[in-house]
């Protein structure tokens, strides 16, 4: 709709817009025709009306022309106008010529914003800037959408589509609400019917009659409700008090409170108690096993016994049989005796022979049991023989692999086995060549003992993987021209370093490096060697000492901070920091020489220091040749390492008095954590206040995870307590604190809600104020 002011009836054939009489000239950019209908809209101009020629108008019409009027006037001869970018077109219906038009154009200027300030006449610019007497202003379009038939056309098709689309969506929302309409139609007649058709009485007597019963059920409910909710409260307090029993029988026998870790105690013990009983069986058949042992062994016994007295049988009976050669000998040389004496004589050989013949079956049995046990002697002489001899042949053979090893380039040099290891080697070769197996043995022995002697004690095997692992780490921090490669002769791996002039032994590289380094160190001027004097003693020294001053004075913040905090019992913590027992004498010298600063120290307190840092740094460098000399400052300067600190318990009860806070001191677990709590707590109060002089912004924060773990919960308010005297924000983690504590003033809780059968986790915001918790709303 028009505005107010442009009311009038516009009537074919008395004029036109002005945005329908003209179009815009050719050499117009996209930019400038968006930038002059934005202007000539914001202005009134692209929408007034252009009378044709002879039109009479009323004076009160309201509407806005346009006139034609003299050109403007301007700097120049001829000053730009709308002409020079607008073109009349003809209207056939309008009536008006282009003429009339053309005038119209000449009489508006064409310029910029910055020239409107000083022009006088009405100024159109092609960068949406506009001015008509006294007023002026400035407008934008993203396009020309009225001046000319094809933008008209196109800013009509763009009109109809969206008109398209929102019939589209009318027509979505009248089939929508045409659906609800029916919908709403159903229940209405749903409803009718229904008050058309009333219930029952009947029915609803027995619903009243079901309802009241109902609440009658609903109150014996209620109070049954009331009496399980108070005997949950009662079991809710045994449970608690369960807990706690749990807790301190879990805290004194060193195990965990929590189900889960009992589970997997219990599982340990099962599997324990399984592992023992398995044991036990084991046991049981290795006692089985001795007794058989045993039994063989008494039986084996047995059986030497009764060779030894089958062997003493037959020892008897030679014995006799020797007594009755001497008696045919005696005989024999009793040929001349007479008759009776010789019948006597043949009656008792008679006698003996029977008594031999009758011990010779016996005798025949025990030498066939001895030749047996010959045979299964020899037997097994064989077998072991054999063994043995298969162990010389792969002793011999490892010789040889080991003799191949050390005649490999570079590898006695580079293991550190000198010119005795290899004529060691030279004597096992010849004794491999020209002496027999047990020399073979011997000499391998002395080749072993004296690899051994040089190499050291025996270290774990390399794999194949570390092997290449550190030879690529060797490749990497190569420099000066070297490169590494990797060889394998015989299975064995010899790394090497390759230049300009071929390969070369590492063992090789590193004596001629470590030799050109020597060389090096000696043309080291004096005068280098008072500035590196000077930077050891000086800067070097200062900063350790400042280190060390700034580490006492933060031990005797903490001890200061830790005298006004103590335990429920009134127990406290002393810390002590001091060298450690059995320090170097050279670090007790440099320690009372850094406790003052350079410039206080004598010429020989200051070549003294020197000298014990240096001596530290050589230790380093030898301790650790392949590290940096960064490296080596840290080891030998760390002061860090020169001290321990000492936690000592103290009492209220017993002034005076102190213990060292061990597992031994007499404390219950819950104590001793409390106690290491107040040492973290003044720690972190000291360390936080000395940063306050640098950042005095810096947050007061520290975190605790799992809180306050196997400490009684009365304490826990106490350690609220001690961290707000600390001026100490925290932030807590725990599955069964809730931190609404009275002497913490404010607190912020979160807990954490989770369903197992649903993927995340809601949470509860609760504030707490000192004296209730409140729910804050999502």
């Amino acid at each position: 709709a028009p505005p107010p002011h442009r009311s009038a009836p516009r009537t074919p054939g008395t004029g036109a817009p002005l945005y329908r009489l003209v179009d815009f000239a050719e050499h117009v950019d996209p930019a400038a025709r968006a930038g002059l209908e934005a202007a000539l809209e914001a202005s009134g101009l692209l929408d007034a009306w252009v009378c044709a020629d002879g039109t009479v108008l009323d004076p009160a019409t309201r509407d806005t022309l346009l006139v034609p009027g003299p050109p403007p006037a301007g700097p120049t001869p001829v000053a730009p106008t709308l002409a020079d970018v607008l073109r009349p077109v003809a209207a056939p219906d309008s009536g008006v010529p282009t003429e009339r038009v053309e005038s119209v154009l000449l009489a508006v200027a064409l310029g910029s914003e910055s020239a409107m300030a000083t022009a006088e006449d009405s100024v159109i610019g092609t960068d949406g800037s506009w001015k008509l007497g006294v007023a002026r202003g400035r407008h934008t379009k993203q396009t020309a959408e009225y001046v000319g038939a094809e933008v008209r056309a196109e800013t009509r098709r763009r009109a109809l589509a969206e008109l398209d689309r929102r019939l589209v969506d009318a027509e979505t929302r009248l089939a929508e609400q045409q659906s609800g309409l029916r919908i709403l139609t159903e229940h209405r007649t749903q409803v009718a019917d229904t008050l058309s058709r009333p219930p029952a009485a009947r029915r609803l007597t027995d619903a009243w009659a079901r309802t009241a019963e109902a609440e009658r059920t609903a109150q014996v409910l209620d109070g049954r409700a009331s009496a399980a909710a108070r005997e949950a409260e009662q079991a809710r307090a045994l449970a608690v008090a369960a807990r706690r029993e749990s807790e301190a029988a879990a805290s004194a026998h060193d195990l965990p409170a929590d189900p889960v870790a009992l589970d997997s105690v219990r599982l340990a013990l099962d599997r324990l108690g399984t592992g023992t009983e398995r044991l036990r069986r084991r046991l049981r058949a290795v006692v089985s096993s001795a007794e058989a042992h045993r039994q063989g062994r008494e039986g084996y016994e047995r059986a030497l016994t009764s060779r030894r007295e089958a062997e003493s049988d037959y020892a008897e009976p030679l014995a006799r049989l020797e007594t009755a050669r001497r008696m045919v000998g005696a005989l024999e040389e009793a040929l001349g005796a007479s008759e009776q004496e010789i019948l006597a004589r043949e009656d008792e050989v008679k006698r003996r022979l029977e008594a031999i013949r009758r011990q010779l079956p016996g005798m025949t049995g025990d030498l066939s049991a001895a030749h047996d046990e010959r045979v299964r002697a020899e037997e097994d002489e064989r077998v072991r023989r054999e063994a043995l001899a298969g162990q010389e042949g792969e002793a011999v053979a490892s010789g040889r692999r080991l003799r191949t090893a050390l005649s490999l380039p570079g590898v006695s040099r580079g293991a550190g086995l000198d010119a005795p290891a290899e004529s060691e080697a030279r004597e096992g070769n010849e004794a491999d060549s020209e002496a027999d197996v047990r020399d073979r043995a011997k000499a391998l022995r002395r080749l072993v003992d004296a690899v051994r002697g040089r190499l050291g004690a025996e270290r774990r095997d390399i794999s194949d993987t570390t092997l290449l692992n550190r030879h690529t780490e060797l490749r990497d921090q190569l420099s000066g021209g070297y490169d590494a490669t990797l060889e394998e002769h015989d299975g064995i791996k010899v790394c090497r370093l390759v230049d300009d002039h071929g390969p070369h032994d590492i063992a090789a590289v590193g004596e001629r490096i470590a030799a050109q380094a020597a060389e090096a160190r000696e043309r080291l001027t004096e005068r280098e060697r008072e500035v590196f004097q000077r930077f050891l003693t000086g800067e070097l020294g200062d900063h350790l000492s400042s280190q060390v001053l700034a580490a006492e004075a933060l031990v005797a913040a903490l001890n200061g901070t830790l005298s006004t905090v103590r335990t429920s019992h009134g127990l406290g913590v002393v810390l002590d920091w001091k060298l450690t027992d059995g320090v170097e004498a050279d670090v007790k010298a440099a320690v009372d020489l850094l406790r003052s600063p350079s410039g206080l120290r004598t010429r020989e307190q200051s070549e003294q220091l020197r000298d014990v840092l240096q001596r530290r740094i050589e230790d380093a460098r030898r301790a650790d040749p392949g590290a940096g000399y960064a490296a080596h400052l840290r080891t030998a300067l760390d002061y860090r390492d020169w001290f321990t600190f000492t936690p000592w318990v103290v009492s209220d009860a017993t002034p005076g008095s102190r213990r060292k806070l061990s597992g031994r001191t007499g404390l219950s677990q819950g104590e001793q954590r409390v106690l290491s709590y107040l040492v973290l707590f003044a720690a972190a109060a000291a360390h936080f206040t000395s940063l306050a002089e640098t950042a005095p912004h810096a947050p007061r924060l520290i975190l605790l995870d799992d809180a306050f773990a196997k400490v009684d919960e009365p304490t826990h308010a106490r350690l609220g307590r001690i961290l707000v005297d600390l001026d100490l924000d925290f932030v807590l983690t725990s599955e069964r604190l809730i931190g609404n504590w009275p002497d913490v003033p404010s607190l912020h809780i979160y807990e954490c809600l989770r369903d197992p059968h649903v993927r995340g986790v809601a949470t509860l915001h609760y504030t707490w104020n000192g004296r209730q918790r409140r729910l804050m709303p999502v």
